[in-house]
């Protein structure tokens, strides 16, 4: 029997956190994960502002006029996230929220939409963070497809199936606010996807009621250095504590 420790990658997967309906509770324990993780590669998935304020659905009046404020809590947030791993490289996947913004610029002031200051990347300050930004939704890393997503299925696990049953390689995604894992072996090889979950609050108002199924949580990844070996898996965040390799963080 052989036990090995090769040298890896680290990569964490940092889902929907939809600012200004962020769940502090599990911010919190993904940045005491990330303390003790110390990823060399974080991904932010996307959704990491609401874009409330600018969205087509019947909102609040009282937040119609809160964009400055979802884009300053969103900006906190991300700071304080980067501070936990300063050093690693970072990238930012735009999401549908993120998206909203341009739709909005595009339909309702469309000759502001090339100022460079109404961009997301500008408006959050991601250079200034050491951040690149992925306008298109997706990269790749590794021979994996990592990317916001935009397939939402009924439970955990069947949106990571269709997700892999599009792209027909390995990859992982946000957007459902699910953790979930699907696998399949074929002949061309052995292949994962995964969800990452959310760490947004899970009582969102245009739920009107209902118990969403999502989950919080978050992704990490091992990538063999000098292979195409890798493993990924979802970290559960319940009740404000992240649950790995025997410890609680919050």
């Amino acid at each position: 029997m052989k036990v090995h420790s090769p040298k890896y990658k680290k990569v964490l997967f940092v889902p929907d956190i939809h600012a200004p309906f962020q769940d502090n509770k599990a911010i919190n324990a993904l940045i005491a994960f990330a303390t003790w993780f110390k990823p060399d590669v974080v991904i932010y998935m996307g959704d990491l502002v609401d874009f409330y304020a600018v969205s087509h659905f019947v909102k609040s009046p009282i937040r119609r006029l809160q964009l400055q404020k979802e884009i300053d809590v969103a900006t906190s947030v991300l700071k304080k996230i980067n501070a936990a791993v300063n050093g690693s490289q970072k990238f930012f996947i735009r999401g549908n929220h993120e998206a909203r913004l341009q739709k909005y610029l595009w339909t309702q002031a469309s000759e502001l939409s090339g100022l460079r200051d109404l961009q997301v990347e500008h408006l959050l300050k991601l250079d200034e963070l050491g951040i690149k930004y992925l306008k298109d939704g997706r990269m790749k890393y590794r021979g994996m497809v990592i990317k916001h997503g935009d397939i939402v299925r009924k439970f955990a696990g069947y949106t990571a199936k269709g997700e892999f049953e599009s792209t027909g390689v390995s990859g992982a995604s946000g957007h459902t606010h699910r953790l979930g894992v699907y696998s399949q072996t074929n002949e061309a090889g052995d292949f994962m996807w995964m969800e990452t979950g959310c760490l947004c609050k899970l009582n969102a108002e245009y739920m009107e009621g209902k118990k969403p199924n999502w989950q919080q949580g978050f992704g990490v990844g091992y990538y063999k250095e000098g292979s195409k070996r890798f493993d990924a898996d979802t970290v559960r965040i319940v009740r404000g504590k992240a649950m790995y390799c025997s410890h609680e963080f919050y």
